[in-house]
């Protein structure tokens, strides 16, 4: 499960570093982002990589009401070619969507305990995802959307969920994010936990469990 990312310590220098992207924010950076904002997401499209802001929430192209699809900010790698949800978008459509790191709660009794979870070399995450452009055929209104790839946890992160987004290295980017790609059951093979020791993370308050709250408290270490 992933459903609370941040981005707020994404920079344009570590774009162009691990990236290979020179660009300017088109997105809000935050602390504290939850489904139905913006995030930010690298696409592929003739031959260039682009940086851009989608819907945190997968809406099909094919979809009449774009409010009838309201939990589809993660999918299960083990079904992307099952489900009509994400089975076209798993052919052409897969992005990265960049955070630099998310939360996890933890069941302890009666309470849960929020951890922040992030790449221990301090580098971006670079989330395997979906996305795809709705557009209501009526006002025009076109809405480009994405949902971020989900696998069973690690043996470390186990204690904490039952599981995690796929966490892509370098060398997995050109065959992701190619469109022309579309032998589904290499990409699948793609899409697993990553090793035990890319993750680091620690508790942190419960500050961040509140949707309103936003700033570095929610990622201090408690």
């Amino acid at each position: 499960m992933c459903e609370r990312i941040s981005t707020a310590g994404i920079s344009a220098d570590s774009l162009k570093t691990h990236f290979d992207i020179d660009s300017e924010f088109p997105f809000t950076l935050s602390y504290n982002v939850v489904p139905t904002l913006q995030i930010p997401a690298i696409i592929e499209q003739n031959n260039s990589r682009k940086l851009e802001p989608f819907r945190w929430g997968l809406i099909p192209h094919w979809v009449k009401d774009k409010n009838i699809i309201a939990t589809a900010f993660n999918a299960r790698a083990e079904t992307l070619t099952q489900k009509p949800l994400f089975r076209d978008s798993i052919k052409s459509k897969r992005c990265l969507v960049l955070a630099s790191g998310y939360y996890e709660w933890q069941k302890q009794g009666g309470k849960k305990q929020p951890y922040y979870i992030y790449r221990a070399d301090k580098r971006p995450l670079a989330f395997a995802g979906l996305w795809d452009v709705w557009e209501d055929m009526i006002t025009g209104e076109a809405i480009e959307s994405c949902t971020i790839i989900t696998v069973a946890a690690t043996q470390q992160m186990k204690q904490i969920h039952a599981r995690m987004p796929v966490v892509l290295e370098s060398e997995i980017y050109d065959t992701w994010l190619d469109p022309e790609f579309n032998e589904t059951d290499v990409l699948q093979d793609l899409l697993i936990a990553p090793k035990e020791d890319v993750l680091e993370m620690h508790p942190v308050s419960s500050y961040v469990s509140n949707l309103r709250n936003d700033g570095e408290e929610c990622i201090e270490r408690l």
